[in-house]
């Protein structure tokens, strides 16, 4: 689990210099974790602030979420190659372990989920658009 935790702290380290912000402790029903870049989302079941990204230690890896859609796709497609294609979901990456090609992949992710966040700033629902 210390392993986890290397990585996890890594990972957010990343992310924590390209938003230019500290993650903060989110929750949302079962998910508890680090949040950034919030933005107003309303549902059927929910109804306030919710990260563009999100970081949680599971079991076996650390998992980034990627609330974020661009021209109609999840951005994390892209890295099904370097991942592994078990590893990634339409708003979830699962790490196990970093390497150099690896964290320049969650900066880009991180700088992604920056650029659409100030394009969509002011948006009341997250629509997957």
């Amino acid at each position: 689990m210390e392993d986890l935790q290397n990585l996890h702290d890594e990972i957010a380290g990343i992310i924590e210099r390209e938003t230019g912000e500290t993650g903060y402790d989110f929750a949302q029903g079962k998910f508890e974790g680090l949040g950034w870049l919030n933005f107003h989302y309303k549902c059927s079941t929910y109804d306030g602030p919710y990260p563009r990204i999100a970081l949680k230690i599971q079991k076996n890896a650390v998992h980034l979420y990627l609330m974020v859609w661009v021209d109609g796709e999840p951005p994390l497609k892209r890295y099904t190659e370097l991942f592994g294609k078990s590893a990634v979901g339409q708003g979830c990456l699962r790490i196990k372990f970093l390497d150099d090609r690896r964290r320049e992949a969650v900066a880009e992710i991180a700088r992604i989920a920056v650029r659409e966040n100030l394009k969509k700033k002011g948006e009341s629902k997250f629509t997957g658009d």
